[in-house]
C-alpha cells in the first residue's frame, strides 16, 4: 500500500494553496529586497554628505506607493488587465474542473465539484475586487 499516492490522490488539490502561499512568500522576499535597496542608495547619499536628487527620492517614493495596495492587481493602476486575468484564469479552471466532475473521467465527481466552487468563489472574489477595488487617481 503506497501511502504517499493514497496521500496524494486524496489531496492533490491542496497544490493550489500552497502555491499560493509560496508565491505571496516569495514576493514578500523580493519587496524586501528591493526596499533594503533604496535604504542602500540613501545611506550612500548621506554618508558622502549629499543630498539626494529629487527624482530619485520621487521615484523610490511612487514605488513604494505602488508595490501591493490590493492583491489583484498590485495597486498599478497602469496594469489594468491583471485582475481580469485572474477572473478569468480562476472562472477557466472552476469550468474545467466543473466539467471534469460532470463527465466523470477521474471518478471522484464530488472532489472535482468541490474544486470548482472554491476556484469559482475565488473569480467572483477576484471580479468584486476588480470592481469595486479603490483605484488611484
Amino acid at each position: 500500500m503506497d501511502t504517499f499516492g493514497d496521500l496524494f490522490e486524496s489531496y492533490w488539490w491542496l497544490l493550489f494553496p500552497l502555491a499560493f502561499f509560496v508565491i505571496g512568500g516569495w514576493n514578500s522576499f523580493l519587496r524586501y529586497q528591493r526596499t533594503k535597496a533604496k535604504v542602500e542608495v540613501l545611506k550612500a547619499y548621506a554618508q558622502s554628505g549629499k543630498e539626494p536628487p529629487a527624482d530619485l527620492i520621487r521615484a523610490l517614493e511612487s514605488e513604494n506607493d505602488r508595490s501591493g495596495d490590493h492583491w489583484p492587481d498590485g495597486g498599478k493602476e497602469e496594469s489594468g488587465g491583471s485582475g481580469v486575468f485572474l477572473v478569468v484564469l480562476f472562472a477557466g479552471l472552476s469550468a474545467v474542473f466543473a466539467f471534469v466532475g460532470y463527465s466523470g473521467w477521474l471518478g471522484d465527481t464530488t472532489s472535482m465539484y468541490f474544486v470548482a466552487m472554491i476556484l469559482g468563489v475565488l473569480a467572483l472574489a477576484f471580479l468584486a475586487s476588480s470592481l469595486f477595488g479603490k483605484r488611484r487617481g
